[in-house]
């Protein structure tokens, strides 16, 4: 009987969360493969540190619409590239693995999706690895080391490559 118990314990406490987190991630896969339109994008500095009363912070969505006057390069994706994009970003991080992150959050890139005259996103920094999303997206940037290289190569290999880190001349 204990053994029945402990091993419903386990399950419980295991693998619950586990269906959880993929319930939630697939809900975002769903987002991305439900829109009328996904669009990457690399844009100019955004989140910069206010110094005085009346400093300006640009922000990638500004009153619900993109702020165009920071882009850079875009490309809207086809149905294979959102696949890809939704599948890299949804790839669960394994249990007991961490990575060292930065913290200097200058993103460059973003990760639009339209559905319905509404714009969701991601604002992306790939120094720090780390993004903000808006408020409709559910997913953790705690991301394997793994995803956030498939990630950059996504990027870099559609040629949004402004502002992508390198280090001593080279890609990380």
């Amino acid at each position: 009987m204990i053994k029945i118990f402990l091993t419903l314990t386990v399950f419980f406490f295991c693998i619950t969360p586990v269906a959880f987190a993929q319930k939630s991630k697939n809900k975002v896969y769903q987002t991305f493969m439900a829109a009328d339109s996904v669009v990457i994008v690399s844009h100019t500095l955004t989140y910069t540190p206010i110094q005085n009363d009346g400093d300006y912070s640009p922000r990638l969505i500004e009153n619900g619409r993109l702020n165009e006057k920071i882009i850079k390069q875009r490309l809207k994706l086809d149905k294979k590239d959102i696949d890809l994009l939704a599948s890299t970003l949804i790839m669960s991080l394994k249990l007991g693995e961490t990575f060292e992150r930065g913290m200097c959050f200058m993103p460059h890139h973003g990760i639009l999706i339209y559905k319905q005259n509404k714009c969701s996103f991601f604002d992306i920094c790939f120094d720090c690895k780390h993004f903000v999303t808006s408020a409709d997206i559910k997913l953790s940037d705690n991301l394997r080391i793994i995803t956030w290289q498939k990630l950059k190569a996504f990027f870099k290999s559609r040629k949004l490559d402004y502002q992508i880190p390198m280090i001593h001349g080279k890609e990380e």
